[in-house]
């Protein structure tokens, strides 16, 4: 099979010549130029050869000339809406263009999307609750703000990057962050508003983010095909959300035990993923990104681990 006949047959659930297996890195400030990313990103995909291409936006969200970040409460409502071919995300649909023509049509390419709550708290860190306890309206205005950005930045990747799909990645939604009711009223309706564009895409994998006590009942009933998360370390396993939701599930790899651990057992790790999940409907995969230091070894361990023993 090939990699995107292979990809798409885990994602419909049906049976696949192997186990899909997808692993990715943040690139590094030198790479923020659109050669230097297009190339880091390349290089990346023919060193280890996963079966899709993940492509990351790792550059500060745009703010207006006068703002590098959130400072004061008014902030929020002085974000603007842009056009999508300019600055970061212009930069990434440069790069995108280049990624998937030289990936090639048989290597699915899927653009990373940081949820609008995401890129807040990049921008604003933890005082965004604050701000919301003292003015919501001004708080949901940047949010929506953000979404309305991010929409049509998705629609870019879509008619002009030929991207397959969406790795759509949202924080905040574990226990230490905020209860599920904070989360349904503070950030799901942005989570929507973006999804809804998304869902354009022929895929689009939902990235549930948190270290423990995660909301995966509430984000598991997001419109996805896929569903990412920390299996290893926030929960829960794989053998109990294969019970929980039908979907295609994605993980199996403690992306921070593979810093120290050895190769092999990263290999017996992702052996054990497949057993719990199953061949059919899995994709192996670290459950957020690893860390820049990893060995390499460790990082061909996802190939070895899904390939014929």
């Amino acid at each position: 099979m090939t990699r995107r006949q292979r990809l798409f047959a885990a994602v419909r659930g049906e049976a696949v010549d192997r186990v899909p297996f997808a692993l990715w890195q943040h690139s590094t400030v030198h790479e923020r130029t659109a050669e230097r990313f297009t190339r880091f990103t390349l290089d990346y995909q023919r060193r280890f050869e996963p079966d899709l291409v993940k492509v990351m936006y790792d550059q500060q969200y745009d703010m207006p000339v006068s703002r590098h970040f959130i400072g004061d409460l008014r902030d929020w409502r002085l974000l603007e809406e842009y056009e999508p071919h300019t600055g970061g995300f212009g930069r990434q649909l440069e790069s995108l263009a280049r990624i998937r023509e030289e990936a090639g049509p048989e290597v699915p390419v899927v653009q990373t999307i940081y949820s609008p709550f995401h890129l807040a708290h990049k921008v604003a860190g933890r005082r965004i609750l604050e701000d919301w306890r003292r003015d919501p309206a001004a708080v949901r205005q940047g949010l929506d703000t953000i979404a309305a950005n991010l929409r049509g930045f998705a629609g870019c990747c879509l008619r002009e990057g030929g991207v397959d799909g969406f790795f759509f990645a949202p924080i905040g939604c574990e226990a230490s962050y905020m209860d599920e009711t904070q989360y349904l009223e503070m950030v799901r309706p942005s989570d929507l508003a973006v999804l809804g564009a998304l869902r354009e895409a022929p895929l689009l994998i939902l990235h549930i983010h948190g270290e423990r006590q995660v909301m995966f009942g509430l984000l598991s009933r997001y419109p996805c095909d896929v569903i990412s998360w920390e299996d290893r370390v926030a929960g829960p396993p794989l053998a109990e959300a294969r019970r929980l939701t039908p979907r295609c599930l994605m993980g199996g790899i403690d992306h921070l035990a593979a810093l120290s651990s050895a190769a092999e057992q990263v290999v017996r790790q992702g052996r054990e993923a497949v057993a719990q999940a199953g061949e059919r409907g899995f994709i192996l995969a670290p459950g957020c990104t690893f860390p820049a230091d990893t060995p390499e070894a460790n990082l061909r361990a996802l190939r070895q681990a899904v390939e014929p023993a």
